[in-house]
């Protein structure tokens, strides 16, 4: 029995295995036949854990076996089709196989883990994890042989293993490093064909800096740092001194003193400071050069430091809490991810980060090596393309911020950093800048921007805000954003849809409507449905409607967004898979008049221009979940500071997902069903007869004779593309009006009707009046049968664009709508008897007996009208 994958976040191991590979051994298999390593035995008969790394690119190999010496029980890894195949058995038991999908020939890094659990085996590769059990009459599984592997040894007979086909697998062909049962390495006890490769450290990960000559000595790498002008294990303490050159600029002496009680240069930014160094008059033309930085934050993403414009371009940020380094010299981007093995660099600790790119010849072609250390372990190196070698930038270089971070090109964010940055130092051959210094000393070069203090402070991590009911909201200020614009933040939830970002603009042409047309306005939005995220903007040259993510993000999990925009063109990144958009030719500026509401809407809409594209919001769908680490325009808001301002109702502070099942309780009475929803419990009561939270509300009852109608005139004139309708009726009668609504200016109408006995749903979209393409006249679909019966029906209809389902009693059909208007105008809601009727030619038979439950987009109208909280109902 195979358990469902599910992805958890692991360190990127292959750059945080250094930190490992300078003590622990590393084997190279060359993939000859009769190559094996074995191992003395790990004892994995009911507990254990054996974990390592390897880096292949073959498709088809043992990686290793045990057994209980040719019985029952086997353990066996594999790389079938480029993938690990787990199998094993325990007391004559079906075998148990595990399939991953995780590509492990791709010539790079991965680390697997091996947890046995008495039937159970887990086996992890990467961030992949998969767990299977066998079904076994005995508990544990029994271990006899050692442990074998990339291949089994010659000596050892057929008979002597449990399985059958291990023998005849292809040798492993590769390099796998940190072997380890439990926290120890296993006893090597022999092995054949197998490299003890620790020379691989120096020759393709070279962890000494600045020259050193790298070593093996006594199993451990070495760094002879002699002729280099600097120090310490890895060479990278420097030994030389500074001498003041012309106005900024340091020229190394060949002296021997050294900096020994050099001050700090440190400065707090909070999200809106930054400080920049004009390289006009200086511009940088180096092949060669060295950045250095320490940082401490509690935020997770955030610019440090870019240089650089269009093609050339070096950019260091922080984002998820890892430290991601960008470098393009006019070939394409090298990008590089640097993760601890434990937790994220966002943990209020200092953290020294260095990168070098020193040029490299071969074959007459130049390719520059990069290099990237935090805190002198976590490294990884790699090579720009061709031959593009010299980083050439006139412009500025931007120190913990800038005017318009998600423009700079490259940048993996759109926000300022939020922390301590201290000792900002570039090199290369011909000077040094030490950054932090000029800045303190206000360098006429040097320009600083907010209120950026020079020492550090603590900068308090942006609590995230939590909102509790589809009622809750939060008001942000007006974003002016025009011609560009940037927003970025987190969410999580495990609710399928909701509002999550609306503003709009001012109506264009005069406020009074003609017949027909809605107020057309600018509008930006971002929304949850069904579990996707999804991006509406409208410059006013048309609308973009984008799905941004092909996955669900209503996970539970946390979920990284970032929108930017220069114009009509943009992208939006849903946890850093990012899509670009293109709105229609025409504008590209975004005139944005009202408030920002996140989470939601307020209850009073009248002075709100809703589009017909923002299906949440006409379908009254607030958000429910968690928000955090808001950043517009690269700036910080703190949305938890400003719900405790406006005292919004149903904001509380911080984030904390609720283990226990809200609906173990049954909270829902009179039959209505629960569902479990972020922290809360959801009661639809849909087909109860009963309304409120727990459904404990006994909803209005409405009996018609025939002569009786209910009419619900609406404020103002409304168009949808999606519609929730539910009601109740009884009758005795084949034929009547249930619900229809009704325009004064247009044939539109969504209609629920009894004819013959069943429930016909009728959508006509009035297309000629507006000049759309012809539609093809109205869509019907029939559900239900003998339905004049004097019982209760429950009836519901959803539409979300062309799509449509019609319910009766829980048996669903549905249909699709031809046509590309989906567009519904209606003025009125009508039940019992039609009353608007110049656009019909059949009107429908009056009602004849009992209507409950009517809702539409979630709004209870014959209650309401019931209860007086709609003056427009007769």
């Amino acid at each position: 029995m195979t358990r469902e994958s599910r992805f958890v976040c692991w360190p990127l191991w292959p750059l945080a295995l250094l930190s490992v590979l300078t003590t622990v051994k590393m084997l190279e298999f060359g993939g000859a036949p009769g190559q094996f390593a074995r191992y003395g035995r790990w004892e994995a008969g009911s507990m254990g854990e054996l974990s390592f790394s390897l880096k292949t690119n073959i498709s088809q190999a043992l990686v290793l076996y045990l057994d209980d010496g040719g019985n029952c029980d086997f353990l066996e890894l594999l790389i079938a089709d480029g993938r690990l195949q787990l199998r094993f058995a325990i007391h004559c038991a079906e075998p148990a196989i595990l399939h991953m999908e995780t590509s492990v020939n791709d010539d790079h890094w991965h680390m697997v883990l091996l947890t046995r659990n008495l039937r159970e085996t887990l086996l992890m590769v990467d961030g992949e994890m998969k767990v299977a059990e066998v079904r076994s009459k005995r508990k544990e599984m029994a271990v006899v042989s050692d442990l074998f592997v990339g291949g089994i040894p010659p000596d050892v007979r057929l008979s002597a293993l449990t399985s059958s086909t291990v023998k005849y697998e292809p040798p492993f062909q590769g390099l796998i490093s940190n072997l380890k049962v439990g926290e120890m390495p296993p006893t090597l006890l022999n092995s054949q064909g197998i490299q003890n490769d620790l020379e691989y450290l120096c020759t393709k990960q070279n962890p000494c800096f600045n020259g050193g000559f790298c070593s093996i000595q006594f199993g451990e790498v070495h760094c002879d740092c002699s002729h280099t002008r600097f120090k310490g294990k890895y060479c990278k303490e420097a030994e030389e001194y500074a001498v003041e050159g012309l106005a900024h600029l340091t020229l190394n002496d060949q002296g021997d003193s050294s900096q020994v009680g050099k001050e700090e240069s440190v400065a707090t930014f909070k999200g809106n400071e930054f400080f920049c160094y004009d390289l006009s008059m200086t511009p940088i033309q180096s092949s060669t050069d060295e950045i250095t930085l320490s940082f401490r934050t509690l935020q997770r993403n955030g610019l440090m430091l870019h240089t650089g414009k269009s093609a050339d371009y070096v950019n260091l940020s922080l984002k998820s809490g890892a430290v991601w380094l960008v470098i393009n010299l006019g070939s394409g981007a090298f990008e590089a991810l640097v993760e601890p093995v434990n937790g994220k660099f966002n943990d209020n600790a200092w953290h020294d980060v260095r990168v070098t790119r020193n040029l490299r010849q071969h074959a007459g072609i130049g390719h520059a090596m990069v290099t990237i250390s935090v805190d002198g372990i976590l490294t990884t190196t790699g090579y720009t393309q061709e031959d593009y070698t010299m980083l050439g930038s006139d412009d500025f270089f931007y120190i913990g911020g800038s005017p318009n971070t998600a423009d700079l090109p490259g940048s993996p964010v759109s926000n300022n950093f939020m922390g301590c940055l201290k000792d900002v130092v570039y090199k290369n051959n011909d000077f040094k800048l030490e950054l932090s210094r000029l800045a303190i000393e206000r360098d006429p070069k040097i320009t600083v921007n907010g209120d950026l203090v020079f020492r550090c402070e603590d900068v308090a991590a942006l609590d995230p805000v939590t909102f509790e009911t589809p009622e809750s909201y939060i008001s942000l200020p007006k974003w002016n954003t025009k011609k560009t614009g940037s927003i970025s933040f987190d969410f999580r939830t495990v609710e399928p849809s909701g509002l999550l970002l609306f503003s709009h603009g001012r109506p264009q042409g005069p406020k009074e409507q003609k017949p027909g047309r809605e107020l057309k306005t600018d509008y930006f939005a971002m929304e949850l449905l069904d579990g996707y995220l999804y991006l509406l903007i409208d410059m006013g040259s048309g609308k973009t409607k984008l799905k941004a993510s092909n996955k669900k993000v209503n996970d539970g999990e946390w979920c990284h967004v970032d929108f930017q925009r220069e114009g009509r063109k943009g992208s939006i990144s849903v946890n850093s898979r990012s899509m670009p958009f293109s709105s229609p030719e025409g504008s590209e500026i975004l005139d944005l008049d009202s408030d920002m509401y996140l989470g939601g809407l307020p209850e009073s809409k009248s002075e709100l221009i809703l589009p017909p594209e923002v299906w949440t919001a006409l379908l009254n769908y607030g958000y429910v979940g968690c928000v955090r680490d808001l950043f517009i325009d690269g700036k910080s808001r703190d949305v938890r500071r400003l719900a405790e301002i406006q005292s919004a109702m149903g904001v509380s502070s911080f984030c904390t997902r609720e283990l226990q099942k809200r609906c173990s309780s049954a909270p829902c009475g009179n039959g209505g069903l629960c569902k479990e929803g972020w922290n809360r419990y959801i009661c639809d009561c849909t087909g109860t007869g009963y309304l409120g939270t727990n459904c404990e509300i006994e909803a209005t009852v409405l009996s018609y004779d025939g002569s009786m109608y209910l009419k619900i005139i609406v404020p103002v004139t409304m168009h949808t593309e999606a519609e929730d309708v539910a009601l109740r009726f009884m009758s005795q009668r084949a034929y009547g009006l249930l619900m229809a609504t009704t325009s004064k200016e247009s044939a539109d109408t969504l209609r629920l009707e009894l004819e013959g006995g069943r429930v016909k749903l009728t959508v006509n979209l009035d297309c000629i009046r507006i000049d759309c393409s012809l539609s093809k006249g109205p869509e019907t679909l029939f559900a239900g049968q003998k339905l004049n019966d004097n019982e209760w029906h429950t009836v519901k209809v959803v539409r979300r664009g062309k799509s449509l389902q019609l319910s009766v009693d829980n048996v669903t059909v549905e249909g699709q709508m031809t046509g590309a208007h989906t567009r519904l105008e209606f003025h009125n809601i009508e039940t019992g008897i039609m009353t608007e009727r110049r656009f019909i030619s059949v009107v429908p038979s009056n009602f004849i007996g009992h209507l409950q439950g009517l809702t539409f987009n979630g709004v209870p109208y014959l209650d309401q009208c019931k209860n007086g909280d709609i003056s427009t109902a007769s």
